[in-house]
């Protein structure tokens, strides 16, 4: 069933689809979530607010755009709140990697993937915001330009300037990153 006529069935009384649509969405919000505020209890609960607002937001939904769009731009503004909220940068907690650290062996291979990683996802926190989300929407939560043009209620060709702007800060990031000397 698709998602606007699971919706339609949970503002006509079938509480059942609004469950649908939380497992359907669930998992790709609370990654998307995460990746914008870093920490693992705060994507959690920033996670519960988004479908809380879809509970009580659901009847505004004026189809406009797609729901996933509609779905997404809640959880952007869930997550301006909490920035808001905290008055402050964002606080990194122990992110999945380092938890990958604590439970693997440690093999070198292990910590130079981990560390590959914290290095690209450093450079993609660096980004300015629009390009980041950009960014974060087209490889990781694979939305289309349309979908993220939708959700970031902008042009086509904007989103792919930003995202075009993104490829080229983090190249030259990375290459910078990979003639910086070892510190010891």
């Amino acid at each position: 069933m698709d998602d606007n006529t699971l919706l339609a069935r949970y503002i006509n009384g079938d509480d059942a689809a609004l469950t649908c649509i939380v497992k359907r969405y669930q998992k790709d919000i609370y990654c998307f979530v995460y990746r914008q505020v870093g920490n693992e209890a705060d994507a959690a609960d920033i996670t519960q607010k988004v479908f809380i607002n879809l509970f009580l937001k659901a009847r505004q939904f004026e189809g406009k755009s797609s729901f996933k769009s509609w779905l997404y731009q809640i959880a952007i503004n869930q997550c301006k709140n909490q920035y808001r909220s905290n008055d402050r940068r964002r606080e990194h907690g122990v992110d999945e990697s380092a938890e990958e650290f604590i439970y693997e062996d440690n093999k070198f291979d292990d910590v130079f993937v981990m560390e590959k990683r914290r290095i690209l996802q450093d450079a993609i926190n660096n980004l300015p915001s629009k390009q980041r989300l950009t960014m974060q929407l087209r490889v990781y939560q694979e939305c289309s330009f349309a979908e993220i043009a939708e959700i970031m209620a902008s042009s086509i060709g904007t989103v792919k300037a930003s995202y075009h702007q993104a490829v080229i800060s983090l190249t030259k990031s990375l290459k910078e990153e990979a003639y910086e000397p070892a510190q010891m």
